[in-house]
């Protein structure tokens, strides 16, 4: 076989590799429909509390249940309760908790958290939360269905967390409960506004606190539309350390590795205008896709990584 010939063939089969690594394994249509779903005016804004927040809750577990996700506890209900911030009254939450058991011999299990609640009706009108968080609702849905269907060998927890807006309530009573506590629990992926960015922009803070994680991120396939950006996880920088502004907090102060996926904030940013019309689809599938796949490749590696 002649040099350029066989260079062709090399060429051709690694373009291949490439193409097969980059199939889409979310289904791009019901991802979309979650969000646009969780987003209506019917949701009412999904505050915890209130019947729109009950209505977050019965379509999680629906999902779930659907899905045949076995609870984490004995429902895949976790109930709770706080006292406000504000008025100081008790407030119920409820948490939507399922798994998928690992189908090797290791006892490492990851958690994927995405918070379903957001900030409800202010003065008549509704506050969405398309981004904030229907996207990583939506997203944890979707990438459970497909590890139902293509088994980890890893457990996986997957946590529809209620109360974020209210202090991370929901992530607290998970972080302290037997679900995480019974459980060797290695490594936290939350995913908290995700779809919404028009320069194509997606971080991934926790790199610097859990620097062993980094390498394994550098590997992922590159997806059109999206740039994988480190930072946010600088302490001492305020706003701009995100290491205890979403659900991977509590986590990270019970000591568990996290890998927190978002966007910058944006215009509807806990405004009205967080709606399903302003976010970036496309931007936000491939996010989607990408946040699976860094999941595909810590479970291939899990059991030797190191994250410090």
């Amino acid at each position: 076989m002649k040099a350029s010939r066989l260079l062709s063939l090399i060429t051709l089969s690694i373009s291949i590799i490439g193409c097969v690594a980059a199939l889409p394994r979310i289904d791009k249509a019901k991802l979309l429909s979650h969000v646009e779903t969780l987003s209506s005016d019917v949701y009412h804004g999904r505050q915890t509390g209130t019947d729109g927040g009950v209505l977050a809750q019965l379509y999680v577990k629906n999902e779930m249940v659907i899905m045949n996700l076995t609870p984490c506890f004995e429902a895949l209900e976790q109930a709770f309760s706080f006292s406000s911030r504000q008025s100081q009254t008790e407030i119920a939450g409820v948490n939507m908790v399922g798994l998928i058991p690992g189908s090797g011999s290791s006892d490492k299990t990851m958690v994927v958290t995405a918070h379903f609640d957001h900030l409800g009706s202010r003065e008549g009108v509704v506050y969405n939360g398309a981004d904030d968080n229907a996207s990583g609702t939506a997203a944890m849905i979707e990438i459970a269905r497909y590890f139902t269907q293509n088994p980890p060998e890893h457990t996986i927890i997957f946590a529809g967390l209620d109360a974020e807006e209210m202090g991370l309530q929901g992530a607290r009573a998970l972080v302290a409960s037997s679900c995480i506590a019974d459980r060797n629990v290695v490594v936290d992926f939350n995913v908290d506004m995700i779809s919404r960015s028009p320069k194509g922009e997606l971080y991934v803070a926790g790199t610097r606190h859990y620097p062993g994680t980094k390498a394994i991120l550098e590997t992922l396939t590159p997806r059109e539309g999206v740039a994988l950006l480190f930072g946010h996880d600088v302490p001492g920088t305020g706003s701009e350390d995100w290491t205890s502004a979403s659900d991977h907090g509590p986590f990270h102060q019970a000591g568990i590795p996290f890998l927190y996926f978002g966007v910058e904030d944006h215009p509807g940013y806990h405004q009205p205008s967080d709606d399903f019309q302003e976010i970036t689809p496309e931007f936000y599938y491939q996010s989607v896709e990408l946040i699976l796949e860094t999941i595909l490749k810590f479970d291939a590696k899990l059991d030797t990584i190191t994250f410090q």
